[in-house]
């Protein structure tokens, strides 16, 4: 008996929405929607909002994304424009390609730079690299679009510096602890705590003159033959986000 009960409604259902005028099957169509069929149109109702919100939503979304990666793009582009501003040394008659760090290779003592500028920036191995403030290093390897910079806190980069003051020379070098410092200074020679190192007329890499960093103390060094520099670097290479890459002729 029960399963004959919902044929039965339908079928009462029917007969009820086919008789009559056209306004009368109207008029019962909206009576029974709104009581017999409520809870059923109600539900579907409610998909269609639902789905309709998901697909708002999912634009919406996209929508977000969108202008997040533009923000970034734009503070990318705004922190470059800075750097390139606040550069505090003249680069004579050397052009450069501005670029960013996007990544390390190596130990954290002896690792280099991944930078996103390659030969298709006019990029070249043994470019040198400098950022705002002074030396960074010089490029080691280059594909199409990245390049990696060996800085000077590896030790395996040596360049020759000279005291600005009074030219005395030396060899910059890194250690193993990544203490930067001064070598092969001659005993006797006039430097001191607190003087400027700059690049060396001798330096085939740099042009002269270029800033490294201010001497901290000096020590003798273990064959009592020369002394040697402890140098703070003007740059601190871990903490670089954008580099200015050298290149022949000034942009």
């Amino acid at each position: 008996m029960k399963k004959m009960l919902l044929p039965l409604a339908l079928v009462l259902v029917s007969l009820a929405l086919s008789l009559g005028s056209p306004e009368s099957r109207a008029k019962r169509a909206s009576l029974l929607g709104q009581t017999v069929f409520y809870p059923f149109t109600r539900s579907v109702n409610l998909f269609r909002s639902n789905s309709s919100l998901k697909q708002e939503l999912a634009k919406l979304q996209q929508q977000q994304a969108s202008l997040t990666l533009e923000n970034l793009s734009l503070n990318n582009a705004l922190k470059e424009s800075h750097t390139m501003q606040t550069i505090t040394f003249e680069t004579g008659d050397m052009g450069f390609e501005v670029a960013e760090v996007i990544g390390y290779s190596g130990q954290f003592q002896q690792r280099n730079l991944v930078v996103n500028k390659g030969s298709a920036s006019g990029v070249e191995v043994n470019s040198p690299v400098v950022s705002a403030r002074g030396i960074v290093g010089r490029v080691i390897s280059v594909s199409a679009t990245n390049c990696v910079v060996l800085p000077f806190s590896n030790p395996r980069f040596q360049i020759p510096v000279m005291d600005k003051l009074t030219s005395v020379q030396g060899i910059l070098q890194a250690d193993l602890s990544g203490n930067t410092n001064m070598n092969m200074i001659r005993l006797g020679s006039q430097i001191s705590a607190g003087d400027t190192i700059v690049t060396s007329n001798l330096s085939t890499l740099y042009p002269k003159g270029y800033p490294v960093g201010r001497v901290s103390r000096i020590r003798d060094s273990q064959d009592q033959l020369f002394i040697t520099a402890e140098i703070e670097p003007f740059t601190q290479v871990e903490n670089l986000e954008h580099v200015f890459i050298l290149k022949q002729g000034k942009q």
